[in-house]
C-alpha cells in the first residue's frame, strides 16, 4: 500500500511497452565477478534468513559476440548464503567457502558482510527455466584465485546445495600419535 503523501510519479517510456523484446541472456560459462551489494533477506518458503549478494560481471568479461547486449555488464543475485544458526554446521561450511572464494581470512569468529563489498570471485553461470523461460543464474562461486597448500593456484567452488538435508561428512575427532592424515576426496 502507498502512502497517501507518497503520490506516484507518471513513467514517460522511450518505446511501447507491446514492442519491446525480452533481451539475451548472459551465456553460460565463467566470470570474473565483484560483489556489488549484499542485504539480508528472508525465503519465502521456509523463513529462512540469507544474504541476497548482488554480482556485476563487467562488460570485458562478456565475449565478443553478445558483448553489444550487456555495454554496461550484467548482474546477477547470489541468494544461496543462508545466515547460520547455532549449531548449524553446514550453513557454517557454506559460508566458509564463500568468505574463503572472496579471498577474506576465515580463521575468525565474527564475520561482517560489509567487508565483502568489492570482493571480486568467480561465478559460474548456467541458464535453468524460469517461469516458462530460460534465465541466466549463477550455479556455483569460486575463487578468482587460491593458492594451494603446494602454492600452486587451484579453484575453490560453492557449489548450489541441491540436497539441503545431507549431513556434511565429518572429520574423525582426532587421530592417533604417529597416524598419517586421510586423504581428500576428488571431485
Amino acid at each position: 500500500m502507498v502512502a497517501e503523501d507518497n503520490e506516484l510519479d507518471i513513467l514517460e517510456l522511450e518505446d511501447n511497452l507491446e514492442d519491446v523484446e525480452k533481451p539475451p541472456e548472459l551465456p553460460p560459462g565463467m566470470y570474473t565477478a565483484e560483489v556489488q551489494d549484499v542485504q539480508k533477506a528472508v525465503s519465502q518458503n521456509k523463513g529462512n534468513n540469507y544474504y541476497a549478494i548482488r554480482l556485476h560481471i563487467p562488460a570485458d568479461e562478456i565475449s565478443a559476440d553478445v558483448k553489444d547486449d550487456f555495454p554496461d555488464g550484467a548482474t546477477l543475485s547470489w541468494n544461496r548464503q543462508v545466515v547460520p544458526k547455532k549449531g548449524d554446521r553446514r550453513a557454517l561450511f557454506s559460508l566458509r567457502k564463500l568468505i574463503e572464494a572472496m579471498g577474506l581470512n576465515a580463521a575468525t569468529t565474527t564475520v561482517d558482510p560489509n567487508e565483502w563489498m568489492g570482493c571480486h570471485v568467480r561465478v559460474k553461470v548456467r541458464h535453468k527455466p524460469y517461469e516458462g523461460e530460460m534465465r541466466a543464474e549463477i550455479q556455483a562461486i569460486e575463487a578468482a584465485e587460491a593458492p594451494s597448500r603446494n602454492g600452486k593456484v587451484r579453484k575453490q567452488e560453492i557449489e548450489e546445495d541441491e540436497e539441503a538435508e545431507a549431513p556434511p561428512p565429518r572429520k574423525p575427532a582426532g587421530r592417533g600419535a604417529g597416524a598419517k592424515p586421510a586423504g581428500r576426496a576428488r571431485r
